[in-house]
């Protein structure tokens, strides 16, 4: 049940490993496909150490809260997946979201 303080928002994480050829985390492109496709506010987290394997690696993660005053969605998120994957080449991008219950 909703108290009339509190509002849902969808909180998407896109989990993103450096580029396999360069080896570099590539921010600015990201920046600019999140801004092409008009996410209007999102935090990126540099410092991120990735393993699979057993191998480290240098990622970085971005998120995007979703709510009345910045709209995103699942369809949103596939389209962003989709566009950060073929300009950040040779990687894969994880998406994962949570619901949370925020008070006002």
């Amino acid at each position: 049940m909703q108290n009339e303080n509190t509002t849902s928002t969808q909180v998407y994480n896109f989990l993103i490993g450096s580029n396999n050829q360069t080896k570099k985390r590539e921010f600015k492109k990201a920046m600019e496909i999140l801004n092409r496709n008009r996410v209007k506010g999102f935090t990126i987290f540099k410092d991120c150490l990735g393993i699979w394997e057993n191998e480290q690696e240098r990622s970085f993660n971005i998120q995007i809260i979703s709510n009345e005053y910045n709209p995103f969605n699942d369809s949103k998120a596939r389209i962003l997946k989709h566009d950060l994957e073929q300009g950040l080449k040779q990687f894969l991008v994880l998406v994962t979201r949570t619901a949370q219950q925020i008070l006002n």
